[in-house]
């Protein structure tokens, strides 16, 4: 890059022009269109409340845990019954078939 001096005349100055390659034109009209909604949305509910639907979902899934706890026992307590069946089916499947491993004399 030059210097060029110019005594009677000053430089024009360096701009920067920036052309998006990737321009959606649909993505933007989609953008704006949301923007709306939320905007209208807000007007409906009234005042802005920061961290409200953070509150709202949070207290909504301890809710849902606490309901949901009994079914979680119910189905550990059927996990391991089954599992105690099935071991104790092995043990004495492998006893009894223990006299068809063992050689005969």
């Amino acid at each position: 890059m030059g210097f060029t001096f110019n005594f009677f005349r000053s430089t024009p100055h360096r701009v920067f022009h920036y052309d998006p390659r990737y321009y959606d034109p649909k993505k933007e009209a989609m953008q704006e269109r949301y923007a709306r909604m939320s905007d209208e949305e807000r007007a409906r509910e009234g005042k802005y409340i920061p961290g409200k639907y953070i509150r709202n979902h949070m207290r909504n899934n301890l809710y849902k845990n606490k309901k949901d706890s009994g079914k979680v026992l119910a189905i550990r307590l059927v996990i391991l019954v089954s599992i105690i069946v099935l071991l104790v089916a092995a043990y004495y499947l492998t006893g009894g078939l223990g006299f068809l491993l063992t050689p005969s004399n």
